[in-house]
């Protein structure tokens, strides 16, 4: 049985783990709060922003549009798959549960999932080294490597980002690129849940989609707004911004599912050393006890063999 010392310094350096594991949990929680503001009022933008795109193209009536810049027309024209980009979004950090797990199992379980032909090659563009190593562990080839992200990424940076990627696909680098992350769970009962989007090319604007049956049709925006020069222009200028909108919504969601994790990893550590305290607690009780109850009966055999002694 360990000594009393030994269960009290048990106690005392469980105690430094639990004030440690607390604190991060409260910096990671006060970090979760301001990423979901920015991120709900992101997904407003993006929002508005893909409803404003699809009702000019429902009014243009054209599939594709007829844009004036190549760069544009080659960022919405597919071509023959040879080459697969994935921006593959993960951590440079640990301690957040089952956040990398789940970002990994999710990817393995997407590539399964969409069978692509053997004469086709996986190119993979990470942020972060958790999938970096995971690119590495499988022999998928890595074009480019990009860490640390900012625990609270702006759009500043993010347009770094989005220009790489941007440069990847319009100089063939790779001839469809998807974005790959954990998304925040809002909602959901779970702190986050693997997501593939594509990024490029903007394949909507190649084929005549149908709006909401909820939107009216006689309220076209051409009708409701004026616009200038034209709906084309105005719709190639729009298409840059969703690309970038679609990369920092990602960010952000990624960013915000790993704080959650991270909190919920910090709280069931600070609840398991809680637990272990109370156990620890428990046994130094018990052993205290048991240390006193053999101090009484030696005093008490000490005093009879005292008494035998004086009867003699």
């Amino acid at each position: 049985m360990p000594s009393l010392n030994e269960i009290k310094r048990h106690i005392a350096s469980t105690e430094k783990t639990q004030k440690i594991t607390n604190a991060m949990q409260m910096v990671s929680r006060n970090k979760v709060n301001h990423l979901l503001d920015m991120t709900q009022s992101y997904q407003v933008y993006i929002d508005h922003l893909k409803e404003t795109i699809l009702q000019l193209h429902y009014t243009l009536k054209v599939s594709p549009p007829n844009f004036s810049k190549p760069e544009i027309r080659s960022l919405i024209t597919p071509r023959k798959v040879n080459k697969i980009g994935i921006f593959l979004i993960s951590t440079d950090k640990g301690l957040a549960g089952s956040y990398n797990v789940n970002l990994i199992k999710g990817l393995d379980e997407w590539i399964e999932e969409q069978n692509f032909d053997e004469d086709q090659e996986l190119v993979f563009y990470t942020l972060g080294r958790t999938g970096e190593r995971y690119c590495r562990e499988r022999g998928y080839k890595i074009a480019r490597s990009y860490y640390p992200l900012s625990d609270q990424p702006g759009f500043q940076e993010a347009h770094y980002f989005i220009r790489q990627l941007r440069s990847a696909y319009v100089e063939k680098e790779c001839d469809e690129l998807y974005l790959a992350y954990n998304h925040y769970g809002v909602g959901s009962g779970a702190n986050s849940h693997f997501g593939v989007d594509k990024l490029l090319p903007v394949v909507s604007l190649n084929r005549r989609t149908e709006l909401d049956p909820s939107f009216d049709k006689k309220e076209l925006i051409s009708e409701v707004f004026l616009i200038e020069p034209s709906m084309e222009a105005v719709l190639e200028g729009l298409v840059p911004q969703y690309i970038e909108s679609l990369v920092y919504g990602a960010l952000l969601q990624a960013k915000t599912a790993e704080h959650f994790s991270r909190m919920i990893a910090m709280q069931s550590a600070t609840e398991n050393a809680k637990e272990i305290i109370a156990d620890l607690q428990l046994r130094y009780n018990h052993a205290r006890q048991v240390k006193v109850t053999n101090e009484i009966i030696e005093i008490v055999a000490g005093a009879q063999a005292q008494h035998k002694e004086r009867r003699k």
